[in-house]
């Protein structure tokens, strides 16, 4: 990692585990946070609508290089959040998290605050049970270490902090 760039923060894991909550406790105590999803629509980085997964379609090497330029406007530690995290560049990344939660807890959860089809729903809490985001971090990012942090029981205060404690 060039040290003339800010250490990257990667929190991962796949959709309904609460990396958003985290994501937000972090924000109130002052961290940069960048929500990958976000950042994607509001910078226009998709080319389509997959309607049978009900999400944009991600163009990978634009996404890449306007992350880039993204990354160095910051000076200190940023915290980027999001599923698809494995796309943030080699170069920058620190330490990721992913956040993990019991396939069951994430169905109710997915049930209950998100407007996901029951496809959607299944097909996410598949990827949970088949650690999807762990795999793909693990495979892009060999050499930094990942710390997994169980959502299930947890309040994202708890997990926020133990991030923290983690990276300090």
């Amino acid at each position: 990692m060039d040290h003339n760039f800010p250490r990257v923060i990667i929190i991962s894991g796949t959709p309904g585990v609460g990396k958003t909550s985290i994501s937000s406790e972090l924000q109130k105590q002052d961290y940069n946070v960048l929500n990958l999803n976000d950042f994607i629509i509001t910078s226009g980085l998709f080319f389509g609508y997959d309607y049978s997964q009900e999400s944009v379609i991600i163009d990978d090497e634009i996404l890449i290089a306007k992350l880039t330029d993204e990354i160095v406007k910051f000076s200190e530690l940023l915290i980027i959040e999001g599923h698809t995290a494995e796309l943030v560049p080699n170069d920058f990344v620190s330490n990721i998290f992913v956040i993990r939660c019991n396939p069951s807890v994430l169905r109710t959860r997915l049930q209950t605050s998100r407007k996901y089809s029951r496809e959607k729903i299944e097909t996410n809490v598949q990827a949970e049970i088949m650690d999807e985001c762990l795999l793909n971090l693990q495979h892009k990012f060999p050499k930094i270490p990942i710390v997994e942090l169980d959502s299930s029981n947890s309040d994202s205060k708890i997990l926020a902090n133990k991030i923290l404690e983690t990276i300090s």
